[in-house]
């Protein structure tokens, strides 16, 4: 079978999900006491890890993450400067958190804590303690397994970075030990198998694998908790109150507790929620029935904080937004819960924070912006889809965030602007009185031109120049990728290769590679100019209208040849044979003027990509050309009755990639024809402005995780 005819069936096919690892690699049972006081954790926790490789593996790694926030020269806090995602560490004494793993037994009671030494797997700072080897008294054989039960206590630090505490909310993420991810040969390009165990650095996430939580926290009766998963019982201990949680299929475990939580359940139902044509929309571009991409009801809970009511419609209907657009176009959410948390204001650095069937929204922005005439910007509803989709960019595809942020931030980010378009129009991101707003792409184009263009898409997190090129390369940048390869490819293609990318790698681990191999298979065409030039390198696209100008063509004067015959022409007439002047009839109109104009384009990035060329004349007419990809620059001189009004290039934004929108038109006149592109010109150059402000306002908050 051909290329070709292999993608043909590949289109046509439905997709099934992969199925989860059985058994998982990992299992934790975990019992967890909250002291609100103190700020503490104790806890017990069962650890069964089932050796994934042919290998003889003879120690372990543990992420213990709270480590990073233990002093200043951790290398979190070296990287960050002690400033993260627009929020600030404390230096009070009560601020710093950290871990102790006090110890690490196996079935038969030999502790392995005394013999374990923290690492610095990145040659980070000596002094980080966030990751922890342990050596093995006997090997874990090829698929075998091992049991250890690990004793801890945790201080959590005052809210910095997507964890911690302010006054009596807590958000408990990245809390335990955690075991990395042993990767045998052969995954994501691995040449031997070994441990993928990084240190905690500032603009780094998560990276673990597949198994079963079972976890127990222990907190006063007067708190409300909200946790990863199904509560399957509570039960009253005296003045404190136990509440179990399971979930299989996931990779993390966050919970929080706060007594002034107002919660609110409400059901996701597919027979009512979702719009009938969006549900055909996702059939006709899938190729799929509309039974075949059904999605299933899902229980949610949104904890809402007092004074925050006004928003609790828009958290609702964001996160349904969310379940349909990504249930619909990769697969139907598989979880049974799903919990979304509204941090308090005061404890932003918790919020647009993900974990599975667990997320954190947040308003970020002043409280009294959920009033009119602000409560149109749409911070609440971007951060809910964004921290919704990474269920499945994060949660389902296990993506390696240390090492390939793109795959996870980037790929939800185009999915982010997709659903917000879907849902809420060309201004997806703000509508102010007046007619005046902001859509995401939009704002997404200005981050990725007004910075400098230093890093590759394709990095590992601490690899970047600083987190504004982090931020960038790794959210708005991929969202304009993916839009250019949407185009290129054709929406049908793009969401046939897209949700077969999905299905395919649920529950695993995929990495650039992957995605390329899958989209290949499925369009049928070479993507390696995309990943040269775009994901691995640094090419720009920047295509502009260099010279534009357009006057009176002169008369024809002399002797011309038409048909072997001679005529000779004064001011564009003929003169007859044997008369010395053309016959002139006094009329001022006796002749129609003709107008040359000359329009130069060129394509002055460095990466070659086709563009269309428009240009607008006086009386309306239009001219269109494509402008090839292989060229450099292409010249036009046309001859019209009229003058040229207007000349832009890719005058319908297809091409994403552009670097300069700003030098993609000019206009020379004001008649019938520039009239309307007169406006459009004055719009582009009103929302880049505006765009580019927001930008920079928008470093600050790069990673709404």
């Amino acid at each position: 079978m051909t290329r070709t005819a292999l993608a043909l069936v590949l289109l046509a096919a439905p997709l099934a999900a992969a199925a989860p690892p059985s058994p998982p690699v990992v299992d934790y049972t975990i019992s967890v006491s909250l002291d609100p006081k103190a700020k503490t954790l104790d806890g017990t926790e069962r650890l069964v890890w089932r050796n994934p490789s042919p290998d003889l593996v003879t120690e372990l790694r543990f992420h213990l993450y709270l480590n990073a926030f233990k002093n200043n020269r951790t290398t979190f806090m070296r990287e960050s400067g002690g400033r993260l995602r627009g929020d600030e560490a404390g230096r009070k004494p009560e601020d710093w958190g950290w871990i102790d793993v006090a110890s690490m037994k196996t079935p038969d009671g030999v502790d392995l804590r005394p013999a374990a030494r923290f690492i610095q797997p990145d040659g980070n700072d000596p002094s980080d303690e966030t990751v922890l080897l342990v050596p093995l008294p006997a090997p874990v054989p090829p698929h075998g397994a091992i049991t250890l039960d690990i004793a801890f206590h945790a201080k959590l630090p005052k809210i910095f970075a997507r964890t911690g505490y302010v006054r009596d909310y807590f958000l408990v993420g990245q809390w335990f030990p955690k075991i990395g991810v042993y990767e045998p040969a052969g995954m994501r390009g691995r040449k031997a198998g070994g441990w993928n165990c990084h240190a905690f650095h500032a603009n780094s996430e998560f990276y673990a694998d597949y198994g079963r939580f079972d976890v127990t926290m222990s907190v006063p009766s007067k708190f409300v908790v909200g946790a990863t998963g199904k509560r399957v019982s509570e039960e009253k201990h005296g003045d404190r109150t136990s509440y179990r949680y399971v979930q299989s299929d996931v990779h993390d475990f966050a919970w929080t507790a706060d007594p002034r939580f107002i919660v609110v359940e409400f059901p996701f139902d597919p027979g009512k929620d979702v719009p009938k044509e969006v549900l055909a929309k996702a059939s006709k571009e899938l190729g799929m029935s509309e039974a075949e991409i059904a999605l299933k009801p899902v229980s949610c809970r949104l904890l809402l904080q007092p004074g925050h009511e006004a928003v609790r419609e828009r958290y609702i209907r964001s996160t349904k937004a969310g379940i349909v657009f990504y249930g619909l176009w990769f697969g139907a959410y598989p979880y049974e819960t799903l919990t979304v948390v509204d941090p308090p204001d005061d404890g932003g650095g918790s919020g647009g924070m993900e974990y599975p069937t667990f997320i954190t929204g947040g308003l970020f922005l002043p409280s009294w912006t959920q009033y009119w005439p602000f409560n149109k910007v749409l911070t609440v509803e971007v951060v809910t889809v964004h921290e919704f989709g990474h269920q499945y960019w994060y949660g389902m595809v296990g993506s390696n965030e240390f090492e390939e942020s793109w795959l996870d931030e980037g790929l939800n980010t185009d999915s982010e602007y997709r659903t917000m378009a879907l849902f809420y129009g060309p201004r997806d991101m703000a509508e102010l009185p007046g007619g005046f707003g902001m859509d995401e792409m939009s704002f997404a184009h200005e981050n990725y031109t007004h910075l400098p263009n230093l890093d590759p898409i394709h990095a590992c997190a601490w690899c970047f120049a600083d987190g504004a090129s982090y931020g960038t390369n790794s959210y708005p940048k991929v969202g304009l990728f993916m839009a250019q390869l949407r185009h290129d490819l054709g929406p049908e293609t793009f969401a046939r290769a897209q949700r077969a990318y999905f299905q395919e790698w649920s529950f695993r681990h995929p990495d650039t590679q992957d995605f390329f191999d899958v989209f290949e298979r499925v369009s049928g065409r070479d993507l390696s100019t995309y990943r040269k030039n775009i994901v691995d390198g640094r090419a720009q696209l920047d295509w502009q209208v260099v010279t534009a100008r357009s006057g009176e063509a002169e008369a024809n004067f002399g002797v011309f040849e038409s048909a072997g015959k001679k005529a000779t022409y004064d001011d564009g007439r003929v003169v007859p044979p044997g008369e010395k002047k053309a016959k002139r009839s006094g009329k001022k109109d006796d002749k129609k003027k003709t107008y040359s104009t000359l329009v130069l384009f060129a394509n002055t990035g460095d990466w070659p990509h086709d563009a269309v060329a428009r240009m607008v004349f006086d009386d309306g007419a239009v001219v269109e050309r494509r402008l090839p990809a292989e060229a450099r620059w292409v010249r036009f001189r046309i001859a019209h009755s009229a003058r040229l009004a207007h000349a832009v290039v890719d005058p319908d934004r297809v091409n994403t990639w552009d670097w300069d929108r700003l030098n993609d038109s000019k206009v020379l006149r004001s008649g019938k024809g520039a009239a309307k592109t007169l406006g459009q010109r004055a719009a582009v150059k009103y929302t880049a402005w505006v765009a580019y402000l927001g930008a920079l306002w928008s470093q600050l908050l790069w990673a709404l995780a």
